[in-house]
């Protein structure tokens, strides 16, 4: 691989090694940029000093913005191992018999609120759950909950649950709310555990430390299960793309198998907490998921394009 600096890399080089090609530049495209795209037909955007590339039209953040040198895009070593390779290079998954899903919050914890439909979190991540396992179980999985009423789990008993089920996939349910007042804010992420050394994309929330978790031996699965489910979600809802994330929430740290949280919409905005509050879209949202979950382990490739 050809090094452009002592811990950078230059793109093209390096993503030639994962084996994309070179892709025509597109009117949009920002003066320093560079596209190319994978052997399945995934493409790949990266423009000079943003913080994310475009993963089949999907914002994935990485850890240190994209550089350049001598004409040419660079990325970070940290990047290309635990952004670039999960993402590009074609390794087998591990099969997945069991899957677990958590809906975020319960009894006494609400979660967020909208105060217009009266609705609760701690409502609509149950009753999403309740839906993605008829989905799922369609499809042959065997689906177990952390929660199947409105009580009450701590955030590390319900990682620990995962371990003592064997489960093969963990997925924790959430919604999400903008600061004090703030309505308008919204749009979809999804959050896989931040690898040993990287920074949070969170950092008001995350857990401070850089150390390694024993969720981190699932890196590269993770990045690639949340990138599926985060490219279903977007181009199934049309919702704002926020990105695939990382932190180090405690449902994530502590795993036994992959795993990713999702932050299905904002509860708090005018327009985004009115269709959280609709069953339908609630099934359009585990619809997405479910899908998310079979492109993963289909090999990180979609089956067929998700609806436009």
């Amino acid at each position: 691989m050809l090094s452009a600096a002592s811990t950078d890399y230059y793109l093209g080089e390096s993503v030639r090694q994962l084996g994309l090609r070179d892709s025509p530049r597109q009117g949009s495209d920002g003066r320093l940029s560079e596209r190319y795209v994978s052997r399945a037909g995934i493409s790949l955007y990266a423009e000079y000093s943003k913080e994310f590339i475009l993963v089949d039209g999907v914002k994935v953040m990485l850890d240190d913005a994209v550089g350049a040198q001598r004409g040419h895009l660079t990325l970070s070593k940290r990047d290309y191992d635990k952004v670039f390779v999960p993402l590009f290079w074609d390794a087998p998954k591990a099969p997945a018999r069991r899957i677990v899903l958590d809906p975020g919050h319960g009894g006494k914890d609400t979660g967020k609120v909208n105060g217009t439909h009266k609705y609760t979190e701690k409502a609509a991540t149950l009753d999403t759950a309740a839906r993605l396992k008829i989905l799922l179980e369609k499809q042959g999985f065997e689906v177990v909950f952390t929660r199947t009423k409105d009580v009450f789990l701590d955030l590390d008993d319900r990682a620990a649950m995962a371990t003592s089920l064997k489960a093969d996939l963990f997925i924790s349910l959430h919604y999400n709310a903008g600061p004090a007042g703030d309505t308008t804010a919204d749009g979809i992420e999804t959050y896989c555990l931040t690898p040993a050394g990287q920074r949070s994309t969170n950092a008001g929330k995350a857990k401070s430390t850089t150390a390694a978790e024993p969720g981190n031996r699932f890196d590269t699965a993770n990045m690639a299960l949340a990138w599926g489910i985060q490219r279903r979600l977007v181009k199934s809802t049309g919702a704002e793309d926020r990105g695939v994330r990382r932190a180090r929430f405690a449902v994530l740290r502590t795993l036994s198998c992959p795993g990713v949280l999702i932050e299905g919409g904002f509860m708090s905005s005018r327009k985004e907490g009115a269709l959280i509050a609709d069953a339908a879209y609630r099934q359009k949202i585990a619809e997405a998921v479910s899908a998310g979950i079979v492109d993963y382990l289909l090999g990180g490739r979609p089956a067929a394009k998700p609806a436009q």
